[in-house]
């Protein structure tokens, strides 16, 4: 390229608004990434609010869970009072049962006061 080319060239860029159009080249790329930001930003907006309903969802399911769990620790723990209860009124009665069932020789339990008649006696009483 000769000297005189170069300076055709520049002439020729500025008296055609050359430069402009540079300059309205440069900016029109501006704005189409500015648009593309824009819409990428949309989709992270979406993709964002889509995850905040689920975790809201997963934490209802939670506290519905847990809510669950709590009244069956509950039911858990009446149910075992009822048989620590239970296995004590038996423990009482197995104390309190005579040692020997017979009619006539019955016995009363844990050394009572109560004497035993004579079946003998008993019989002589009728």
């Amino acid at each position: 390229m000769t000297l005189e080319l170069i300076i055709q060239l520049i002439e020729v860029l500025l008296g055609t608004g050359g430069v402009v159009a540079l300059f309205l080249i440069i900016e029109k790329k501006t704005a189409a990434q500015l648009a593309n930001t824009e819409k990428a930003n949309e989709q992270w907006q979406l993709i964002v609010a889509q995850k905040e309903r689920d975790f809201l969802a997963l934490n209802q399911k939670y506290e519905a869970a847990t809510e669950k769990i709590d009244k069956l620790y509950d039911i858990n723990t009446d149910l075992r009072n009822q048989l620590d209860v239970a296995n004590t009124n038996f423990a009482v009665c197995q104390l309190m049962r005579c040692n020997v069932i017979q009619c006539t020789n019955r016995l009363p339990p844990l050394s009572s006061n109560e004497t035993v008649k004579d079946p003998h006696e008993r019989r002589n009483e009728q």
